[in-house]
């Protein structure tokens, strides 16, 4: 569990339409701290996904406008106007680090998924277990704030 002033300060990127990148190894508590305590603290509609379950990318630019309560859009442009419109919105990405497993357009992904970092009131959490540098897409990761999550700044339970 993060630190209270880890805590408040993404919790203010979140609330203030920012991007943010989560990382750290693995069991540090990025998806407990982001499911059980964030989700439930800040006031963004939201929609959580996660790349580790049998899941395919195809459907994740799908997945995102139908969980708005929008028509369902191929036009990946429309349904960038769309989610660019009304209240901020939140979409949690957990398992980043294993989008380049499951896509079979893994740059076109990330150029989709820029587009919505750009967005004024749209916010993209990614948890991962790496770094976003590390994917080699220098704009891409320039969207976003970094928050390691490590034995400083965070509560461990039950060790």
């Amino acid at each position: 569990m993060l630190h209270y002033k880890e805590y408040t300060w993404l919790i203010g990127k979140i609330n203030a339409g920012e991007n943010v990148t989560l990382w750290g190894k693995q069991d540090i508590g990025k998806t407990f701290t982001v499911k059980n305590c964030l989700l439930k603290d800040i006031t963004l509609k939201s929609v959580y996904l996660n790349l580790e379950y049998p899941f395919s990318v195809a459907h994740l630019f799908d997945v995102i406008p139908m969980s708005f309560d929008l028509y369902y859009q191929q036009d990946w442009q429309n349904i960038v106007t769309e989610l660019s419109n009304g209240l901020n919105r939140l979409l949690v990405i957990d398992n980043f680090d294993r989008l380049h497993f499951v896509s079979d357009s893994f740059s076109d992904d990330l150029l989709r998924l820029q587009q919505l970092a750009k967005l004024e009131n749209f916010s993209l959490l990614l948890i991962s277990r790496m770094p976003l540098r590390c994917f080699h897409f220098t704009g891409f990761a320039n969207c976003f704030e970094e928050l390691e999550l490590n034995e400083t700044n965070t509560w461990t339970f039950g060790k």
